[in-house]
């Protein structure tokens, strides 16, 4: 099976990697930075760089991984070149399919959310059929997407909101982690600040998944009454913490609707 890939920055390369490990699949791919091309040319050989009327003209699918800002202008560069019918990919967010679908009126639409999890091969990607896409295209799309991890098909309602929470949650999870990191800092634990936050972090995840406890089970099995755990859970709680989470996590659905406009 061809596949065209434009644009391959990390996500684009994760997908490529997950792709020629499969075995099943051709990856030609198109980029405009230079040091991108050479990077990709030297590490992946067998991934061939085409010019964008090449690769339009060479596969039948084409997967698009460009930033939401950029993808208006590759719309109408594909317009113009294409004269076929395509299986069109987008994992740029905040793009809808009715979007594309009024720059690209004979190409069929999948619109899928991966997250980072695809550099490691454990992504959990969500993916939408667009009006003109068939059942054997969401078909072809996951299996695309299960060669960097888990699938789910999802209506295209909840992409925005699942971007905000799967697609950005990494960042999310990480920018905690450095605060507890600076935190156990500035108690005096300079030293193993980093190593002490990643075993905490990594054993915690494996309670809740080896022995299926609930957040709020977890959360009581630690946090005794009257205990360290409660007096800080306790300020937390005084100060809004969780709100102030889930108002950040609007912020970033409402930014996620935005891009697509």
């Amino acid at each position: 099976m061809n596949i065209g890939i434009i644009g391959l920055g990390k996500m684009g390369e994760a997908i490529a990697k997950g792709l020629l490990k499969a075995r099943i699949y051709s990856v030609c791919y198109n980029e405009k930075k230079e040091k991108r091309i050479e990077k990709i040319s030297n590490q992946y050989p067998q991934i061939k760089y085409l010019s964008m009327s090449q690769l339009i003209n060479t596969v039948e699918i084409i997967l698009v991984s460009v930033k939401p800002q950029d993808i208006k202008g590759l719309l109408l560069e594909i317009d113009g070149i294409s004269k076929e019918e395509k299986l069109f990919i987008s994992i740029c967010a905040g793009i809808s399919t009715p979007f594309i679908q009024s720059y690209l009126r004979k190409t069929r639409i999948i619109r899928a959310m991966p997250n980072m999890g695809a550099l490691i091969g454990k992504s959990f990607t969500v993916i939408t059929q667009g009006e003109s896409a068939t059942k054997e295209d969401l078909d072809i799309a996951e299996g695309i997407f299960s060669a960097v991890g888990n699938v789910k098909v999802v209506s295209e309602d909840l992409i925005d909101s699942i971007t905000a929470i799967s697609g950005s949650g990494p960042a999310y999870f990480v920018y905690f982690l450095k605060a507890l990191r600076d935190a156990a800092a500035e108690i005096g634990l300079s030293d193993i600040s980093e190593k002490l936050v990643m075993e905490t972090f990594t054993v915690t995840m494996g309670i809740l998944n080896e022995m299926g406890f609930s957040f709020d089970e977890l959360i009581e099995k630690v946090a005794s009454p009257g205990g360290t755990t409660e007096a800080c859970l306790r300020f937390w709680d005084q100060e809004n913490f969780s709100e102030i989470l889930k108002q950040g996590i609007k912020k970033a659905r409402n930014r996620a609707k935005e891009l697509g406009k």
